[in-house]
């Protein structure tokens, strides 16, 4: 991903808050995420990942279609592509890392290049690989791993939901 560009999580929030029709209440209500998560958000929101799932689960949009948006919005993409779903897969802490290190690996990427091109701790990557890090992961490091690996947001968020 080029680093002209920043992706404005809050603006795709309010794309998809438009997009369900729903009042800020009634979208923060059917997302089950607090209102004040919304009222509060500006331009330099980062989200955590399951955030994410969540918003998408309101207008049963796949998480890849989050960062279409995401991307779109920021110039990245020319047109948004949505992907309606019936249910929303979701992601565990433990499984997103676990996906996150099997993108490495398929990508032969060792948790040292990793570290070097994306600026995060070796020690970071290899507890969270290993499960010792158990804490939800924000966008901007998922954004870090995208770049080391060659990916956008939505590229990435399509190896992640693939099945094995």
């Amino acid at each position: 991903m080029s680093e002209n560009y920043s992706i404005n999580y809050y603006k795709t929030l309010i794309f998809i808050i438009n997009l369900s029709g729903l009042s800020f209440e009634n979208f923060a209500k059917k997302a089950d995420i607090s209102l004040s998560l919304i009222s509060h958000a500006d331009d330099s929101w980062n989200p955590k990942y399951s955030t994410v799932e969540k918003i998408c689960s309101v207008v049963n949009i796949s998480v890849t279609s989050f960062f279409n948006i995401a991307e779109n919005l920021a110039g990245i993409k020319e047109s948004i592509t949505l992907n309606y779903v019936n249910r929303n897969d979701t992601l565990s802490p433990d499984e997103l890392c676990k996906k996150l290190k099997d993108v490495r690996l398929s990508l032969k990427i060792t948790e040292a290049q990793l570290a070097k091109s994306s600026g995060i701790n070796k020690t970071n990557i290899c507890n969270r690989e290993h499960g010792k890090i158990k804490t939800q992961i924000l966008c901007s490091t998922l954004e870090k791993y995208a770049a080391s690996f060659g990916l956008s947001m939505s590229g990435l968020s399509d190896k992640l939901y693939e099945k094995e």
